[in-house]
């Protein structure tokens, strides 16, 4: 009962760490088995006993370890248990098995909800600063790029002045290019959903 009450301890407090994990999956599996028979409490006959197995049992199931597990005892003589490591067979009474087994595996990590583009380029040049000749400078020009990128808006920017000589730039509503001292780009885009 000790053991239950730990163990059950530790799934709920493991159910709530995880609950906080983007796209986590955690799913628990009652009576597991290996082929026929009850999964057996331990990896080799008295070692790795509770968690190492059912660690190696989630991870044969594709998920990454376990989380919790809640053990059968003394099942063997009417319901055998298997080794998940040999495949050898227990089908003595005092072979123990698990009732439950919780396994776990991360998922992706969340996208970010925002995105630094430096020095950005439009078809393959420096993105100029405006939309078109002097008509939407600056953040109309940078959210268009943020929204050609995928993003929502661009949340803040940073101006490159007088690079249009050694760096032409690249007008992102006509696609004209402008190659003078006076044409202004962008040193950073910062674009955020």
């Amino acid at each position: 009962m000790k053991n239950l009450s730990i163990t059950t301890a530790s799934i709920i407090v493991s159910a709530v760490t995880f609950t906080s994990i983007a796209h986590a999956e955690s799913q628990s599996f009652a009576n597991p088995k290996v082929g026929a028979q009850r999964l057996d409490l331990c990896l080799n006959w008295g070692t790795g006993c509770g968690k190492p197995a059912a660690d190696a049992w989630c991870v044969s199931k594709g998920f990454t370890t376990s989380t919790g597990h809640v053990v059968a005892h003394d099942i063997g003589d009417v319901r055998p248990t298997r080794l998940i490591t040999t495949g050898a067979v227990c089908d003595q009474q005092y072979c123990d098995g698990f009732s439950q087994v919780t396994c776990f595996k991360p998922g992706a990590p969340p996208a970010p909800d925002m995105q630094a583009y430096n020095k950005p380029k439009f078809n393959g040049m420096r993105l100029d600063l405006c939309v078109d000749w002097s008509v939407g400078c600056g953040q109309p020009a940078a959210k268009k790029y943020c929204q050609m990128k995928g993003w929502a808006t661009a949340h803040s920017y940073v101006v490159a002045n007088n690079i249009g000589s050694y760096a032409p730039t690249r007008l992102i509503g006509t696609g004209a290019v402008c190659d003078q001292n006076f044409c202004d780009g962008f040193q950073k885009i910062v674009c955020k959903n």
